[in-house]
């Protein structure tokens, strides 16, 4: 009895040694749904940016035997679009962001399209956060070819579409740059006036709208950070007079659509002011950049001027 009672004791002064509950495992995050509203400004015009990563974007228009689709502008383009949608989305995930991306984007067309053909798909609830840009010349004056009451009306509506599906959705604007083809060549809206000249009226036409539909998130300023790599020295402001050295291109060679440079100086501007981290952090070894074969020190130049511009423009 007496060894008994013992053993009671004992097994009552030991610690136990049950096995503790299993850690939980923490839950996988949400991603970030986006949706990118636009044209070519967006998904580009040239290879290797038109398909760049398109396996990790959702084409909203695209399917491989055309049924149902709505007929795109030009007939080489039958195929899924990564553009600059999908630049974004390799830096997102380099930067350790979960993004799902998706683009609703057909050659020429302005917002006002998007509203009378798209709604079914702009306006979904699931969109976290939307970026629309119009037509390049839309916002501008009317004096230069713009139409910018359209526009106006068009961002509005757009705008409240998306926030009728689902009121927490942050929605931005993607101020588009100036087209060296509407500016240097005889016999253009521009022609005569300097560069900067289109910039300020695209800059001031997105602005405004920002400012006067309190319900945009925010800006991209694209155009804005083109102006300031001319600046810096980092690109050429004229194409038509040859490439200085040390300088890239940041048009195509129409001098219209952005050529790699200056797609993936608006994916950064875009990871910027959308995600606020600072693309300056990718740094030399960015993937994106390698691939579509920018020199990293060219690509530490254009993060740079990304973020200065992003920055600048919330002071």
């Amino acid at each position: 009895m007496k060894s008994l009672a013992l053993c009671l004791a004992l097994a009552t002064a030991l610690p136990s040694f049950a096995a503790a509950p299993a850690a939980k495992k923490p839950r996988p995050t949400k991603p970030v749904v986006i949706l990118f509203i636009g044209n070519s400004f967006f998904h580009g015009a040239f290879q290797p940016v038109l398909s760049y990563n398109n396996q990790a974007v959702t084409d909203e228009n695209f399917q491989p035997d055309r049924t149902g689709q709505r007929r795109r502008k030009y007939e080489h383009e039958q195929r899924p679009w990564g553009g600059i949608p999908g630049i974004f989305k390799k830096l997102t995930d380099e930067a350790g962001l979960r993004y799902e991306v998706h683009l609703e984007a057909i050659s020429g067309q302005t917002l006002k399209f998007h509203y009378d053909s798209a709604l079914a798909i702009i306006q979904q609830p699931r969109w976290d956060q939307v970026v629309m840009h119009d037509y390049s010349t839309g916002p501008v004056p009317t004096r230069h070819s713009g139409q910018p009451a359209r526009f106006f009306t068009y961002a509005t509506k757009l705008e409240q579409a998306v926030h009728t599906a689902n009121p927490a959705a942050q929605v931005y604007l993607y101020q588009t740059w100036a087209r060296a083809d509407l500016t240097y060549p005889a016999g253009q809206p521009y022609t005569g006036l300097p560069l900067d000249s289109m910039t300020a009226d695209l800059h001031r036409a997105y602005y405004q709208e920002a400012a006067q539909n309190k319900h945009f998130a925010g800006v991209a300023p694209a155009g804005d950070a083109w102006l300031r790599a001319m600046r810096q020295g980092v690109a050429d402001p004229n194409p038509y007079d040859g490439l200085a050295p040390g300088q890239v291109d940041l048009w195509g060679r129409d001098y219209y659509h952005p050529s790699t440079y200056g797609a993936y100086l608006n994916a950064c501007v875009l990871l910027a002011e959308i995600t606020g981290k600072d693309p300056r952090k990718l740094g030399r070894q960015e993937q994106a950049a390698a691939a579509l074969g920018i020199a990293p020190e060219v690509a530490v130049r254009l993060q740079k001027v990304a973020y200065e511009q992003v920055r600048a423009a919330k002071k």
